[in-house]
Parts: structure tokens; sequence; C-alpha cells
């Protein structure tokens, strides 16, 4: 029998034992409400895996509160959480019985290596606790230089672009800045000196990695399953031989990234083995200085460090510019809060000698840069849910009404239940956040206290959007300082505001803007983008 007979064969008799099981099994969540399945093999995946699916998101947790249930394959039940209670449990209190699911760790795997994301238990624990200090403040303030050196170059190719179009594709532009600050601060390595109208390779493949993997969402499912399969060439073997396009990217973006990781390190050891580490304080010298130093145990092998540069790339290359490419939307949309952020920037740079710039600790200051960065990461989070699997059997408490959190009720999730962990679901929640929730208000940072400090677990400013507990983002500070650095720069030079397009906001996995045209025969097609008229000052 040919290979992937029997690989098909395999899988279709699983499938008929989990439906035979799960037919005679009791629902432990017969109790908790949720929307009907879409589909009996595909349940709600198809809505909640869709480019299209953010109104679904948070339709679900409008119409039944902070715990769903949602249906998965061939109608397993799973649960869709945005309550505070549970997600204290899931994130903090008993995270150890909540791990990441199957699939995204042996995609992440196959993907990146064995890096942060792809890793759990004691070797992520042991990884985790190795890259975190270079990380710290500290090391954030010796790179400052190289975050404004670099905004400075973007500040002037817009300049000179502008003298040709008015009209730029700043979601580009942010995609393009962001890959160049993570490899000159990170790698001390760069990917696009931005001198060139033409996307760099590396940042095009970036770019389409999330939405090529989002598009295989599906079929990712499977990923547990196959690499159980046979040696790891076996599974490369089956890998070149799939006739799906997506994967096939896939594979060759994941090659590239690893050639060029595996070249980075190599590169960065000789230039260390010359200087020295003091003279190299991008992260990957820190890091690969912390490890030789380190005993043993807790080295970390090559794979992994190889993991850990492909995985601190991507990590802060799509989030970040999807950040930024909102922000700048909605200070076009705002432009009395554009003017407010550009004269406080103003009166703050008034206080320096002529030429100096605003240290790490006097631009972290700043409120209403502060607000609007806050502001938009609670309301427009760019990764807008993950997913965890339960390990062990553990109950949950939850408010099952949404507009009292003092409500209690409880949920007994069995060992294997898939999670969703709703983010932005949590982050708009009105119990906690006021009845203004889901509108963009930057006013409400300006007060001393952050609105959900005291309920949800969230690492950064009361919210979830760096997640929370062992596994939220270790690169938090990082891409907070290099947002305000570059926004800084960039508001102080231009004025943003509007076109006439568009601008429409898609799911894949990340969060991204497109252009949405309506042709003569009443198709929308949409292109991805964000164009903005951008006046110089």
């Amino acid at each position: 029998m040919p290979p992937v007979s029997y690989l098909a064969l395999s899988y279709a008799l699983y499938i008929v034992l989990r439906l035979i099981y799960s037919f005679f099994k009791k629902s432990p969540f017969r109790h908790i409400n949720g929307p009907p399945s879409e589909s009996w093999v595909m349940g709600n995946l198809g809505q909640l895996f869709n480019a299209k699916g953010l109104p679904f998101h948070q339709q679900i947790v409008d119409e039944y509160g902070g715990m769903v249930k949602v249906h998965g394959f061939f109608g397993d039940e799973q649960l869709y959480i945005s309550d505070p209670k549970a997600l204290q449990s899931i994130l903090i209190k008993d995270q150890d019985a909540f791990e990441e699911t199957d699939v995204f760790i042996e995609t992440n795997k196959v993907i990146f290596g064995p890096g942060l994301v792809a890793t759990t238990g004691d070797q992520h624990k042991r990884q985790r606790k190795l890259v975190n200090p270079v990380f710290s403040v500290a090391q954030l303030k010796d790179l400052m230089p190289v975050f404004y050196r670099i905004s400075d170059k973007l500040s002037d190719v817009i300049e000179t672009e502008h003298a040709e179009n008015p009209v730029l594709d700043m979601s580009e532009w942010m995609s393009r800045v962001a890959l160049e600050m993570i490899g000159q601060t990170v790698l001390g390595y760069s990917f696009d000196p931005l001198s060139s109208r033409v996307n760099n390779p590396y940042t095009s493949a970036i770019k389409e990695l999330i939405p090529t993997i989002f598009s295989l969402s599906l079929i990712r499912q499977f990923a547990p399953f196959l690499s159980k399969l046979g040696s790891p060439s076996f599974r490369r073997w089956l890998v070149e031989w799939t006739p799906n396009r997506a994967v096939q990217k896939v594979k060759s973006i994941s090659d590239v990234m690893h050639g060029t990781a595996r070249e980075i390190l190599m590169a960065k050891r000789e230039e260390i083995g010359r200087e020295g580490v003091k003279g190299n304080r991008d992260i990957i010298s820190v890091l690969l200085d912390a490890n030789e130093k380190a005993t043993e145990e807790a080295k970390m092998t090559e794979n992994e460090l190889t993991g850990q540069v492909t995985v601190l790339i991507f990590g802060a290359q799509d989030t970040t510019s999807s950040a930024l490419s909102r922000i700048l939307y909605l200070l076009s949309v705002r432009t009395d809060i554009q003017d407010k952020v550009r004269d406080e920037l103003q009166t703050a740079l008034q206080l320096k000698h002529a030429g100096e710039r605003l240290e790490y600790d006097e631009i972290s200051e700043l409120p209403w840069l502060d607000a609007v960065i806050k502001e938009t990461l609670r309301l427009y989070p760019p990764v807008p849910f993950v997913r965890r699997t339960a390990i062990k059997e553990r109950s949950l408490m939850y408010s099952p009404n949404v507009h009292d959190l003092d409500s209690s009720a409880s949920v007994t999730v069995p060992a294997g239940t898939t999670l969703f962990v709703g983010i932005a679901g949590a982050n708009r929640l009105e119990s906690i956040w006021g009845p203004d929730a889901k509108s963009w208000t930057p006013e409400r940072w300006l007060g001393e206290q952050a609105p959900g400090g005291r309920v949800l677990p969230g690492i950064y400013a009361g919210m979830l959007s760096f997640l929370g507990g062992g596994r939220s983002c270790i690169g938090y500070r990082f891409a907070q300082i290099e947002m305000k650095v570059l926004l800084a720069t960039l508001l102080l030079r231009f004025r943003f505001s509007l076109t006439d397009d568009v601008i429409v906001w898609n799911l894949s996995q990340i969060i991204s803007p497109s252009v949405a045209t309506k042709e003569e025969e009443g198709k929308v097609v949409e292109r991805k983008g964000m164009p903005l008229k951008v006046e110089v000052l």
C-alpha cells in the first residue's frame, strides 16, 4: 500500500473511533451556551479561522459571555474563554495544566525550530530563563541610538518618496522598518537598508508566512498526528511531495529563515571572536555570551539557538508592524489626538539641548504617546486569540453574568480539551473597561491606575495583548520602546491623514490591513496595504 494511502486509512480509522467515543460520552459542557455548528465536519472552525472572522469572534463574546462552547472537527467540544476568573487560572494559577496546543507546538517546530514558541515544560523554562535577561531595561537603553538611527533613516526615505507621491503605503513601510529594527538591535544584522522601493526578499517571505500558515489552519490540525510518523527525513519527504501550494510556500519560507539564522550565528561568533562581546551590544551577542557562560545543563543547543533567532525575527516583526499600522491609521482618523501627541513631543524636546534626543525614561513617561499605544493594543491586539490544551483535568471558576464579575459558576475541563483564550474579547469587556469599552479612547489611560489592572492577568497594563504567565511575550518592553521611538520620530516630521481608500482589517492570526475596491460588476477586490496621505512638517 502506498504511504499516502496508508496515512489516509489510519487517519480515517482514528476519526471513526473518535466519533464512536464522542457519541456515547456525556458532555461536560452541556450547561455552557454557544453558537450552533456551521458544519458537521468542521464545527465552528470555518468561522473562527476565517479572514473575515473578526466580527464572529466578538459576536460570540457579546452574545454568550466570557465562557462559550464552540465546536471543532466532528463535534469536538471546545471552550472560547474571555472571562477574567477563568483566564487567571489558565494563564497564572494553573498554567502548568494548560499548555500550548500540539498543533501550535508541532507546526512551530517545523517552521522555526525548537525555540521559545516550539517548546513546553522544563525545556521552555530553561530557554526563557536564559533569554529573559537580554530584554532587560538596561539592554534596551543601550539600544536607543540604534532605534533612533533607523527611525531617522525611514523618515528620510519617506520625505524623499513624498516628493513624488504624497500618498504612501505606510503598512508596507512599517513591515520593512520593523524587520530592520529587529535585524540591527537583536542580531546586529541589516536585512533592509530602506533605501530601495523594492521590498527586501526576506521581508516579503516573513510577511507571507502568517497568511499562508493561516490558510492552512484546518490542515494544521493534523500536525500532531503527522509529527509522530517515521523519521524526520521521512516527514521531510512527505512535505516535499505534498501537492499543495501553501505547504510548499511554508517549506520554502522556513528554509530561507533557517539558512539565514545559521549564517547570522556563524558570522556573529566570528565577530565576537575578533572583537569580544563588549563591542557588540546587539541582543544575540549578549545571548551567545550568556549561553557560553551557562552550565552544561542550562545551555541551549545549536538547534535551539537557531530557533531563537528565527522566533525573535518573526515574533517581533509581524506583530509590531501590525500595531504600528493600526496606530497610524487611528491617528489619521483622529487628527486631534495626533496633534496632542505631537505637541507633547515638541514640549518635551524644548527641555533638551539642541540636537539631543529623548532618552529611554523620558520617552517612556510621555502620557499621550503612552496612552495611544496602550489603547490601540487594548482595543485592537495584533493577535486577537491564542489556544491552549488542558493536559490535566481542572475546574475553572467563571462569571456567568458577563456584567457582574462577582457572579460565580464553575465548569470541569477534562484533559485534552482545546481552549481559545479570547484576548480581544477580554480586552473589550464592559464589566472591566466601562460602557465605552469598544471605542478607541486613549484618555482612559491618563488616570493614575490602569483600568483593567486588578482584574485581567496580563503582563502589560492590565490587558492581555502580551498575555500573562510563563508564556507571556518575552519582548514586550522591546516592542513598546521600539514603537515609541519610531512614532515620535515620524510624528515630529510628518502629519498623516486618510485617503479616499476603504481600509479593512483581516484576520490571518495576526491582523493586517487591506484596501477594498469595488469593481464595475459589484465584486469587492482587496489588496494588501494601507495608503495614507503624508504631509511634511
